[in-house]
């Protein structure tokens, strides 16, 4: 007899169990309320618009030969590589990072360099009092050292040199200068 009354609890438990189950995931599932429409509408057009800032604000840095491609930020007459990011500024000095290998930044910043002074530092190269190819006719002199900081970021400085002063003494003035100098040394 105990057996019996055991199986009829079971059975009407397991009834009990499956209609809560049931209701729960019908409820949870339901497209028929008008409530749960709007959420669904409303989550889908939120993750359209997620996306499309995705998009948008996602900038590609290398075209697709793996170059660097440039962004619209000029330095000192220098058009800086997409992903750059400024470390140290002051009056003259520009500094940058950028999370790329040194040989693109190298094949990006050497061709603009016009100098005949490059100095090697390990797999970077400092070019020293160089001007920037296509800059304007009297272009700012610039020492530019690319150097590498870690394995994937390179450290891109800019140093801004004064102009030349306006009035250039001649040799002759200089020697003269000189001689006068020596003369009241004695």
């Amino acid at each position: 007899m105990t057996g019996m009354a055991h199986a009829v609890r079971s059975k009407r438990n397991s009834t009990l169990v499956w209609s809560i189950f049931l209701s729960a995931w019908i409820g949870c599932t339901s497209e028929s309320t008008p409530d749960s429409r709007g959420r669904n509408e409303v989550d889908a057009k939120k993750a359209d618009e997620t996306a499309a800032a995705n998009e948008t604000s996602f900038t590609r840095n290398y075209d697709p030969q793996g170059r660097l491609l440039p962004s619209d930020h000029y330095v000192a007459g220098v058009r800086m590589p997409r992903g750059a990011e400024l470390f140290f500024e002051d009056d003259l000095r520009h500094v940058y990072r950028i999370r790329a290998p040194i040989d693109k930044v190298l094949a990006y910043l050497g061709p603009m360099m016009i100098t005949g002074n490059v100095e090697r530092r390990g797999k970077g190269a400092i070019y020293k009092r160089a001007s920037v190819r296509g800059a304007e006719v009297s272009p700012t002199k610039l020492d530019v050292s690319i150097l590498e900081v870690g394995s994937s970021m390179t450290r891109i400085s800019i140093t801004e040199l004064p102009p030349p002063p306006a009035y250039i003494p001649s040799a002759e003035q200089t020697k003269a200068a000189a001689r006068d100098t020596w003369r009241t040394l004695d």
